[in-house]
C-alpha cells in the first residue's frame, strides 16, 4: 500500500507540529518569549524511526501567556493550554484525525487519531520565564470503523497500534527577554 504524502505529514511529529519560524503575527497575551528546545526521545512504543521519530530534535517555539492560559505558537497555528495555581506548571493538549487511505467499495480505511499532549513546568511565575522543561507525547489509535492493517509496519509507519511516543523537552529562551509594555 503506498502512503498518501498528505497522510504522512499529518502523523509525522513535524507534520502535526510543523515547527517552522516561527513569525511574530498577533500573539495573544503578553510575550513570554522565543525558545530553542531541545528534545530527547523519552519512549516509544511506535517502533523505532516511527513516524519519522528520532533520537533528538531541535525546534523552536514561541510563548506567551494571558492570567491562567499559556500559549503555544508553532509557526502553522496557536495552542492555547492551561497554568496551574502556581504560575508555572502548564499542560496543552490537541489532537487531529488523519486519513491514511479512503474508504472506497467495501473498505473501510483508514483513519488514525492522534492526541498531543505536552506538560511542563516555567522557570517563572511571571513574565521573565528564561527557560521550560518538560514532556511532549503523541498518541496514535485507529478511529472506529476504520481498518490500518495494510498500512501498520510499512516503511515509515508504525509497528503496532494503539501506540505512544514522548519526548523529554528542555527549552531555552533565545535573545533577549520581551520589553515590559509601557501600559503596564
Amino acid at each position: 500500500m503506498r502512503l498518501p504524502f498528505v497522510a504522512l505529514a499529518g502523523l509525522t511529529l513535524a507534520g502535526c507540529l510543523n515547527f517552522r519560524k516561527v513569525d511574530d503575527a498577533k500573539a495573544p497575551g503578553d510575550m513570554l518569549g522565543m525558545y530553542d528546545v531541545s528534545g530527547k526521545l523519552s519512549t516509544s512504543t511506535c517502533g523505532e524511526g516511527a513516524l519519522g521519530a528520532g533520537n533528538t530534535w531541535n525546534f523552536q517555539v514561541k510563548l506567551t501567556r494571558q492570567a491562567n492560559d499559556i500559549y503555544w505558537l508553532n509557526g502553522q497555528e496557536t495552542l492555547v493550554g492551561d497554568i496551574a495555581n502556581d504560575g508555572r506548571t502548564f499542560s496543552i493538549q490537541s489532537g487531529v484525525q488523519v486519513v491514511v487511505s479512503q474508504p472506497g467499495r467495501g473498505q473501510p480505511g483508514c483513519i488514525i487519531n492522534r492526541r498531543d499532549d505536552a506538560d511542563g513546568k516555567l522557570s517563572d511565575s511571571g513574565m521573565d520565564v528564561e527557560s521550560f522543561d518538560g514532556t511532549l507525547g503523541f498518541s496514535y489509535a485507529v478511529a472506529k470503523g476504520s481498518d490500518c492493517s495494510e498500512w501498520i509496519g510499512t516503511e515509515g509507519a508504525v509497528s503496532v497500534l494503539p501506540c505512544s511516543i514522548s519526548y523529554s523537552l528542555d527549552g531555552r529562551r533565545s535573545g533577549e527577554a520581551p520589553k515590559a509594555d509601557p501600559k503596564d
